[in-house]
């Protein structure tokens, strides 16, 4: 029987590059962490269109621990659950609080659907979560919700888990299919190792390109003095440092 895999991550980490990494170079099952098709449809028709979402998660959580991109509920609650006596192995992923924070404001998902905010604004208004945040309704800005989800993977002490850092990933991908497949037992593929080149969500963006703008940090061009100094006022500096990250000087 093939190992579960369950990847959790806020939105804008690179979830969805690691889960087909995962597909194609491990003997895995991936949990889903994602509405199908059908719910996605539903959800379109329907009036409230979160809590069609909302309720597919709430319905289904005992067969893929949720989605992806909830807060972690605590070792104690998962343990609730019959589908972890299976084994089931956790990958976090985590991204650069200051990059992150630009691609939120890029793609808000859910939280905006008419004109954004600037980015000073944005760093500074509150965020109205979904049910299967698994957060409060509303969050003081976005940069709580980065502490809040972070914070929620440091809770997988006693069962399998690898805390991962999107950067790592783009840094070395195959090094974080060896630490998975030596960690956790997982048998590699037969066409070990391959790598997704092109974009998942842009098809005029790569590997390469994502390459450069993170590891060079491209993205700090796009902060001021000003979103920075707001930015390290808000963070929680034990989840920055526990990643790796340090505070930008503005």
């Amino acid at each position: 029987m093939k190992k579960l895999v369950k990847i959790y991550g806020e939105r804008n980490t690179g979830t969805n590059y690691i889960d087909r990494l995962i597909r194609m170079n491990l003997e895995a099952h991936m949990l889903t962490g994602v509405a199908p098709s059908h719910i996605q449809i539903l959800q379109r028709i329907l009036p409230g269109k979160q809590l069609v979402r909302d309720r597919y998660f709430e319905l289904t959580y005992r067969k893929n621990l949720g989605w992806k991109h909830t807060k972690i509920k605590s070792e104690s609650e998962l343990r609730h659950y019959k589908i972890l006596k299976r084994g089931v192995c956790f990958v976090t992923v985590t991204k650069n609080p200051y990059s992150w924070l630009l691609s939120m404001h890029r793609r808000p998902y859910h939280r905006y659907y008419g004109e954004k905010p600037d980015f000073i604004s944005f760093l500074q208004s509150p965020w109205k979560t979904v049910g299967r945040d698994n957060c409060e309704s509303v969050l003081r800005d976005p940069i709580e919700l980065w502490n809040i989800k972070n914070k929620s993977y440091l809770r997988l002490k006693s069962v399998d888990a690898a805390n991962i850092t999107s950067e790592s990933v783009l840094s070395d991908p195959k090094a974080l299919i060896d630490r998975l497949s030596d960690s956790f037992s997982i048998p590699t593929t037969d066409n070990y190792f391959t790598n997704l080149n092109e974009s998942t969500k842009d098809k005029g963006k790569n590997f390469d390109y994502y390459n450069d703008y993170y590891l060079n940090e491209r993205w700090r061009d796009e902060l001021t003095d000003e979103s920075i100094s707001i930015i390290n006022s808000r963070l929680d500096r034990s989840v920055v440092e526990y990643f790796g990250y340090e505070l930008l000087r503005n």
